[in-house]
Parts: C-alpha cells; sequence; structure tokens
C-alpha cells in the first residue's frame, strides 16, 4: 500500500470511529475540495490535518495501525504485482468510500429523522 492509500484509508477510519472530530463547515469543505488526483487527496488530508494537531495526531495513530500491505489484493491473479488498472480501482473504492465516510458523519445526515420529505 503506497503512502498515498495508506493516508486516506486511515482518514476514512478515523471519520467513520470519530465523527464528531469534524464540524459541519469542515466535513462540507473537505467534500467540496477532494480533487480527482489520488496523490492530491492524499496531500488535501495531510495539510488540512496539519492546522489542526489533536487531529493529525489521531491520524498518525490510525496510519501506523495499518499494515504496509493489504491483506486482500495485494497480489495479483497467480501472485503478480497489480496492474496499473487494478491500482486505479482500488484508489477510485477508497475515494469514494473517503466521501462516503464525510458525508455520513454529518449531523444532518445522522441526526436526520427517518420519515417521508412530504409530511
Amino acid at each position: 500500500m503506497t503512502f498515498a492509500q495508506k493516508n486516506v484509508k486511515a482518514f476514512t477510519i478515523l471519520i467513520k470511529n470519530n465523527p464528531d472530530l469534524l464540524n459541519t463547515q469542515d466535513r462540507q469543505t473537505l467534500l467540496e475540495k477532494i480533487p480527482e488526483n489520488f496523490q492530491e487527496i492524499s496531500k488535501l488530508l495531510l495539510d488540512w490535518c496539519n492546522k489542526l494537531p489533536e487531529i493529525n495526531t489521531a491520524l498518525q495513530q490510525v496510519r501506523r495501525s495499518l499494515p504496509d500491505h493489504e491483506p486482500i489484493g495485494e497480489k495479483g491473479i497467480g501472485g503478480t504485482v497489480p496492474t496499473p488498472e487494478a491500482k486505479a480501482e482500488y484508489e477510485k473504492n477508497l475515494t469514494e468510500e473517503l466521501r462516503n465516510a464525510i458525508r455520513q458523519s454529518t449531523s444532518l445526515e445522522t441526526e436526520k429523522p427517518n420519515t417521508p420529505a412530504d409530511e
């Protein structure tokens, strides 16, 4: 797993386990700023966390707890190195998982009653 992959995965885990670390404005800002390039996503998260020591420390702890290699999907068919397409698909999935974690941690999503809009 590359550093960028590990960083995005760690941030996603951090948000899922501690949704109160981000306020609503921070969540919205992050969602709006997530770039398409995976390396830039990791840089965005690093730059943002560097401004917030408590979150940065928590992110470092989660990142250190992750294995250097993914136990599943680390090798391709026949034990070969994954293809660029497989790496791109993995990063696309990590990006979507990050977006979903940020969206689901917002107070609007978690506190909204489960009733139809017409009522």
